[in-house]
Order: structure tokens, then sequence, then C-alpha cells
């Protein structure tokens, strides 16, 4: 498994810190976890051909973690001398049907012409594909949000999304070889949506995870050391993600 940050910041431009979008091959298939605004450009820029991408998993419907998805919709229909006809996967939240449904009847040119298309909505559940399975739960940044975690050949990516209650967290997290964690300020700056570097080190420790990359930072806590506010409670590894930033497991 391997997993390339595509953008490590927020809806807040700020260099080298896109907005949310990550890509991880399973066994050579590659997915896209979460599209924020500019993630296919960066894919591209990785030598990743969007022609390529199987499925698509959306964490939930904010902008900056699903607007270029239909840039890829339409991308999909209007690629000259080429034509898609395989089946697109969609994984998300509840409501990614009823949202699409909305985009295609509102904007030209995203409805699938010559491909399929399958959606699978979750809540707090396991969906079992060929060589991976997909575990989720909610993370309660809104009422639908969802955290997922990835497993194939023993090898365990947990992806929290956007997340206010690490207490949810624990299980999904448990032993995982890599928690992409959302870290979006810094201590002093806790909001009741997002979680603080003292509640993610907690869940790592908690978790037992073995390694904690930090992601969906606002400037904030990209100004300060929020890997050192983190490591005060997980004494494991703790690393900055910025764009571009990719492991193997």
């Amino acid at each position: 498994m391997k997993i390339t940050v595509l953008g490590a910041g927020t809806c807040i431009p700020y260099p080298n810190f896109s907005p949310a979008g990550y890509l991880v091959y399973i066994n050579q298939v590659p997915l896209l976890l979460d599209t924020g605004p500019g993630t296919i450009a960066r894919m591209s820029a990785q030598g990743v051909n969007y022609q390529d991408l199987e499925y698509v998993l959306i964490s939930h419907l904010h902008p900056d973690h699903v607007l270029d998805f239909l840039m890829l919709l339409q991308v999909y229909n209007a690629t000259p001398g080429w034509t898609r006809s395989k089946k697109l996967t969609v994984i998300g939240c509840k409501g990614i049907e009823y949202f699409l449904e909305e985009q295609f009847r509102l904007l030209d040119g995203l409805k699938p012409e010559t491909y399929p298309i399958q959606i699978y909505e979750m809540d707090a559940e396991t969906i079992h594909f060929e060589g991976w399975s997909l575990k989720s739960v909610l993370s309660l940044h809104t009422p639908k949000s969802l955290a997922f975690r990835i497993s194939s050949m023993s090898k365990s990516l947990v992806y929290s999304g956007d997340a206010s209650s690490p207490d949810n967290l624990i299980e999904l997290a448990r032993g995982a070889d890599l928690l992409l964690c959302e870290c979006s300020l810094p201590l002093g700056w806790e909001t009741p949506d997002h979680l603080s570097p003292d509640q993610v080190g907690m869940l790592a420790k908690k978790a037992n995870a073995k390694r904690v990359v930090l992601t969906h930072r606002y400037p904030q806590s990209i100004q300060e050391d929020v890997v050192s506010q983190v490591k005060t409670y997980f004494d494991g590894e703790v690393i900055g993600a910025i764009d571009g930033w990719s492991i193997e497991l």
C-alpha cells in the first residue's frame, strides 16, 4: 500500500498545504481519498493518470473535501480522443448520492455518459473488495462525516477525515500502520469540530498506532510545532505532512 498526500491543508490558501486529497495505491490499483480543489492536477503532477482511477472515497461533503470530484466527472466526459468505459466506484457518507444527483441537475457535463458509476453510502460498517476492505465510523465533524480504515495484505491505513471525537476513532485506529490524522489547529486554538494536538496524541496512544501523520492543517497549525505538541502525549513517530509527502507501507 502506498499513500501520497495531495493536499495537507484546508480551504485556506497556503503554500504546500492544499485542500484535502490523498492518493492510495492498493495492489497497483489507485484510489482517491477525498478530492478537495486542485486534487486532480496535483495527482497528475505525481505522474498518476486520472484515467486509471477506479475508486473515489469521500469522507464528508464540505467543499474543501469534495469539489474536485465534480471536475473529475467532467474530465471523464470531455477528454478528446478517449472514452471511459470502466466502472467508477464512489464510496462516501450518507447523502452523497443525493449530492451527485443535484450536481447532475444543476451543472452540465457531469453525469456519466459512457461508463457506469456505482455509489456506496456508508455509516458505521465494513465493505469488502477484491484484495482489500474498508471500515468506517462516524467522525462527528458533521452528523454524517466518516473516518475510514483501509486494510490490505496485513497493512492498514486509518484516515480520520475531519473529526471532533477522538473516542469514536480509537477502535478504528487500533494498531494501524499509519494514522493519517487531522490536526487543524495548535494547542490554545481548540474548536468543537476538529481535533487538537493533545486529542491526536491521546488517540494515537490509546489506539497503539505505529505512525501518525498530521494533516488538514490551518496556517496556525503550520506555523507552530504541532508535531512536538502531539509527541507530548504519544511517543511513537509523528510526521507533519506537506503536499507531495509519500510513504509505502
